[in-house]
């Protein structure tokens, strides 16, 4: 028989990612949890792959308080089957260096085992947030020359 997270698990673990606190999500991690964020690295920090426990804990007591303040999840769908959950929403912080209100759509898919978190997966609508990131809108227009400052990190 497989396991099945109970939703009030599922819950906790957002209140304990929501809270940004290395030692409440760190009751939560699996030793070997593979942590993926997708997007681009070079200007959203807090993007990335992690394995294992405490390179996670590490992101989130490094590399998140470097990059941002202020994280905060609306959730507006969260379905949990099984030992997989899946939530739609959106994250709203606030950028370090610049003080910008930084509000994008993500969705995150977890899989649980025995409580723990053994497997994340987050896609940000990284344009809308590349775009908060570095101060102005891109274009994307067939005819706009892309330039690497576009791109660059801040």
């Amino acid at each position: 028989m497989s396991y099945a997270v109970p939703r009030v698990v599922v819950e906790a673990f957002y209140a304990a990612y929501e809270s940004r606190d290395p030692r409440r999500i760190a009751e939560f991690l699996d030793a070997n949890v593979d942590w993926q964020v997708y997007g681009p690295a070079e200007v959203m920090q807090v993007c990335g792959h992690w394995r294992g426990k405490a390179a996670v804990i590490d992101r989130f007591a490094r590399v998140i308080p470097n990059a941002l303040d202020q994280v905060h999840i609306e959730s507006e769908c969260l379905l949990v089957e099984g030992d997989h959950s899946a939530m739609y929403g959106r994250i709203n912080s606030r950028q370090k260096m610049s003080q910008r209100v930084i509000s994008h759509r993500v969705s995150h898919f977890i899989r649980f085992r025995d409580g723990k978190v053994v497997q994340f997966r987050c896609i940000n609508d990284s344009l809308d947030a590349v775009e908060q990131f570095i101060g102005h809108r891109i274009d994307l227009s067939a005819d706009a020359d892309a330039s690497e400052s576009d791109i660059v990190a801040l």
